[in-house]
């Protein structure tokens, strides 16, 4: 019984968040890169020859878009969860 009650609690949880950075709703994909960016920061352009701002941008967008190509398995993976708990809770 529990399992199926956190499988349909899970599911629409992780379509929610899946969705949202699949679609990069209100730019979160992208506030999510730039605060992992400020968080893990790379070594500043003065002291590694070949980077500049240009760089840095086409840095940020590659990780957007591989973090909302995140977000499709994400959903995916809440749309089975959501299906198991429905199977789960009605073979009980």
């Amino acid at each position: 019984m529990w399992r199926a009650v956190v499988g349909l609690l899970w599911g629409p949880l992780l379509i929610l968040i899946g969705m949202a950075l699949a679609v990069d709703y209100r730019g979160i994909a992208t506030r999510h890169i730039e605060l992992a960016m400020r968080v893990v920061r790379p070594v500043p352009p003065a002291r590694r020859p070949g980077w500049d701002d240009e760089r840095l941008v086409r840095r940020r967008d590659f990780f957007v878009v591989l973090d909302r190509g995140f977000g499709v398995p994400v959903t995916l993976a809440g749309i089975v969860s959501s299906f198991t708990g429905a199977y789960l809770l009605t073979t009980l």
